[in-house]
């Protein structure tokens, strides 16, 4: 789940950036390391969530993409799109706290509040700037890097990072 919700942010980042190859080697740098995240999850074996907490993330994750759908289109009605990537991030975030809540993970917990606190800038920035790349390049390409970085140790790779240091 973390490594869909990782992707989309870093697409939106690099939408953000504009039409330079710079956006399309990140997304496909972060497509890369989804795929390491995935092969390493399954080498280690992958933790199944049981099933009141599957029905939340599936619950959670319709809410999630239902209410961005929905501000993002309001948003545009009222002319304040450029509020659109803080709006969901903020909602990403609130999506994430509520797992937390039903999973009891708290990395799960910190990723949600900081992608809310990232939205919640992003927002407040883009009514300050007049160009794309810090309210949707910047805040997606960090709310992807931070919720990839969240699937990684969720699966003990950056414990096994920390290891090999030293």
């Amino acid at each position: 789940m973390e490594c869909l919700v990782g992707v989309a942010w870093l697409t939106v980042g690099t939408l953000g950036l504009g039409s330079d190859g710079a956006g399309t080697l990140l997304l496909a740098g972060g497509i890369a390391l989804v795929v390491f995240i995935l092969v390493e999850n399954r080498r280690r074996g992958s933790r199944a969530l049981d099933p009141r907490a599957s029905g939340d993330l599936l619950r959670y994750g319709a809410f999630a993409i239902g209410g961005i759908v929905v501000v993002t289109v309001l948003l545009g009605l009222i002319s304040a799109a450029y509020l659109g990537p803080g709006v969901a991030a903020v909602i990403t975030g609130v999506a994430f706290l509520a797992l937390a809540r039903s999973t009891g993970q708290r990395p799960t917990q910190w990723l949600g509040i900081a992608l809310i606190a990232l939205g919640v800038l992003g927002a407040l920035m883009s009514t300050q700037e007049t160009g794309s790349f810090v309210s949707q390049g910047l805040l997606g390409l960090v709310c992807g890097v931070l919720v990839l970085l969240s699937a990684a140790d969720r699966i003990g790779l950056l414990e096994t990072l920390r290891d090999r240091v030293r």
